[in-house]
C-alpha cells in the first residue's frame, strides 16, 4: 500500500482527524502519542490534501513520512545509484563465478603445462571461457601423457586448477621420431609434443616418420593409426578362418571370405597403431 504518516501537535490535536474526515480525507489509523500530539496515517494520494486542509489551522504538522510501498519507492529513488551499482556488482560476480579467470597447473607433472594448456584450448577452455563441462574427456587425454598417473580438474574463485602427478620419473623418454607401423593410409594422428610429418589421409610406407621432435628437442609424444589392406589365407572352416584373422589383425573392416583350394581367403582392412612416449 502507498501511504503517508503524519504527526500533528496543538490543542485538541485529535480534532485534526475529524477535520480531515470532514474534508474528505479518510484516516486509516490514528494514535495519541502525547497529550497534545496525534499520529495518523492516510492513503498516499491524499498527502497534499492533508496539508491543504490543515494549513492555516492551529495545528502544527511536525513530521510526515511515507509508509508501506511509498516508503520503499522513496528509498529506491534516493539510493538508485547505489542499488544499480550493487546489482551490477552481483551480476558481475555471478557471471565470473562460472568463468575461467586463471589456469594453474600443479603437481609433480606441472612441467606438462604447455601440453595441458593445449588440451584445454582444443576442448574450448581458456581465459574468460565457461568452466569446462567435459572434464572426464580432458582428464583422459592428460592421463595419456608419459608417466602421468593422476589428473584432476577443479574450479574455485575463477581459478581452474589442473593437478597432474607423474610416476617413474627416472624412466627415460624414447628419443627420436614416431614411424608408420605398416603400409597404408593414415587414419588418425595425435601429436601432443613435436611436429607432424604427415596428415590424415596420406599414404605411408612402414618405417616412414609420421611425427618427429620439435626443433631443439630429441623426443616426440604422438600416436598414429594406419589403415592397411588384409589379404590372408587360412585352412579349415570359414568360421575358424574368420576367428584366426581376428586374432591376427584385430577387427577387420569390410571383411570378405572366399573359398579357395586350401581353405578360405580373408580380405578387408585393419588398423595398425603405434605410439611414442604416449600410453
Amino acid at each position: 500500500m502507498f501511504g503517508a504518516e503524519f504527526t500533528v501537535e496543538g490543542l485538541s490535536a485529535e480534532r485534526a482527524v475529524e477535520k480531515l474526515a470532514q474534508g474528505g480525507v479518510p484516516v486509516l489509523s490514528a494514535e495519541k502519542i502525547q497529550k497534545n500530539a496525534v499520529r495518523f496515517r492516510v492513503d498516499g494520494k491524499h498527502s497534499k490534501k492533508v496539508f491543504a486542509i490543515l494549513q492555516g489551522s492551529c495545528y502544527n504538522i511536525t513530521k510526515s513520512r511515507p509508509i508501506g510501498w511509498a516508503r520503499a519507492v522513496r528509498f529506491l529513488a534516493a539510493h538508485a545509484g547505489l542499488l544499480a551499482g550493487a546489482a551490477l556488482f552481483w551480476c558481475a560476480v555471478a557471471f565470473f563465478q562460472g568463468r575461467v579467470l586463471k589456469i594453474d597447473v600443479v603437481g609433480s607433472g606441472a612441467y606438462y603445462r604447455s601440453e595441458v594448456l593445449s588440451v584445454l584450448t582444443e576442448s574450448g577452455a581458456g581465459l574468460f571461457s565457461p568452466v569446462p563441462q567435459e572434464k572426464a574427456a580432458i582428464t583422459a587425454r592428460i592421463l595419456s601423457f608419459p608417466r602421468v598417473s593422476f589428473c584432476s580438474l577443479s574450479h574455485e574463485g575463477g581459478v581452474l586448477t589442473v593437478c597432474v602427478e607423474v610416476e617413474d620419473e627416472a624412466l627415460p623418454l624414447v628419443v627420436g621420431a614416431l614411424t608408420a607401423p605398416a603400409d597404408g593410409t593414415v587414419e588418425s594422428l595425435t601429436v601432443v609434443r613435436g611436429r607432424a610429418c604427415v596428415s590424415v589421409g596420406d599414404e605411408v610406407r612402414a618405417g616412414d616418420p609420421v611425427a618427429e621432435p620439435a626443433a631443439g628437442e630429441n623426443y616426440a609424444i604422438a600416436r598414429v593409426a594406419v589403415r592397411y589392406a588384409v589379404d590372408a589365407e587360412y585352412t579349415g572352416s570359414e568360421e575358424s578362418a574368420r576367428a584366426q584373422s581376428y586374432l591376427d589383425y584385430g577387427e577387420i573392416a569390410d571383411l570378405q571370405s572366399q573359398k579357395t583350394g586350401n581353405g578360405w581367403r580373408i580380405t578387408g582392412s585393419a588398423l595398425a597403431i603405434a605410439a611414442v612416449n604416449l600410453g
